[in-house]
């Protein structure tokens, strides 16, 4: 990240409207922890979820944390380490769950984490006990997110809790900047082709992300991954 960059970020840090986003996103976790029994978060590595859980951690420090890897064709293992090592620098040792599909069709792997997930880890989960899924869904993303926060739409047997559904990109960045949060170097990749408040971290070479534009991102900056596991 630049200079320019980092300050502009700290410069956000110290104004009200971050300070709000942290006072409704801790109000946000606290109600949730107090009328859940057995929460978790789930932790995809992306900088939502990462300020999602370094909240969350400050009230339930031995929660539950939970990561979906997406195999080496859709997921690097370079980029697979640097969400594991941000992880234990936070203090959590990731709980990591994953198909064998992904190894089995490689970039031709569709809906696997739709099915596998849905179908199989949550209800697995639910059996576990957990009873709330910390998630980091954030209103300003999408128009897709933005009506399922605003109408409450819950999609699993786990009912979900979005703690920093009502941040902006700046917020969520200052929040990772004021605080030295690591996060993955893609986004510093990508936000040199799109700028930070379009940065977004996925699966790379992903058939069901194609339609965002990702295949052309991942074209010009992640070529190398393009012919298979690293």
């Amino acid at each position: 990240m630049s200079p320019s960059w980092r300050d502009a970020f700290l410069l956000h840090a110290q104004t009200m409207e971050y300070r709000a986003a942290l006072v409704d996103a801790d109000w946000r976790i606290g109600d949730a922890v107090r009328e859940a029994t057995q929460p978790y978060v789930a932790f995809s590595g992306g900088k939502d979820s990462l300020v999602m859980l370094h909240l969350v951690l400050l009230h339930s420090p031995g929660i539950m944390v939970l990561h979906w890897d997406f195999g080496p064709y859709k997921m690097p293992r370079a980029v697979f380490a640097e969400i594991t090592t941000a992880a234990e620098r936070l203090g959590v040792s990731l709980r990591v769950e994953t198909s064998a599909e992904y190894g089995r069709s490689g970039f031709n792997a569709t809906n696997v984490f739709e099915r596998e997930f849905f179908g199989r880890l949550e209800p697995q989960l639910a059996e576990e006990g957990y009873d709330l899924a910390f998630v980091g869904l954030r209103r300003q993303e999408a128009i897709r997110r933005r009506l399922r926060i605003d109408g409450n739409n819950q999609d699993g047997l786990i009912r979900q809790a979005w703690p920093v559904a009502q941040w902006t990109w700046m917020d969520v960045w200052a929040h990772i900047v004021s605080n030295d949060l690591p996060y993955v170097s893609v986004y510093d990749e990508v936000a040199g082709l799109v700028g930070y408040e379009h940065a977004r971290f996925a699966t790379f070479f992903d058939r069901d992300l194609f339609h965002m534009g990702t295949e052309a991102v991942d074209n010009v900056l992640h070529w190398k991954w393009r012919n298979g596991p690293r």
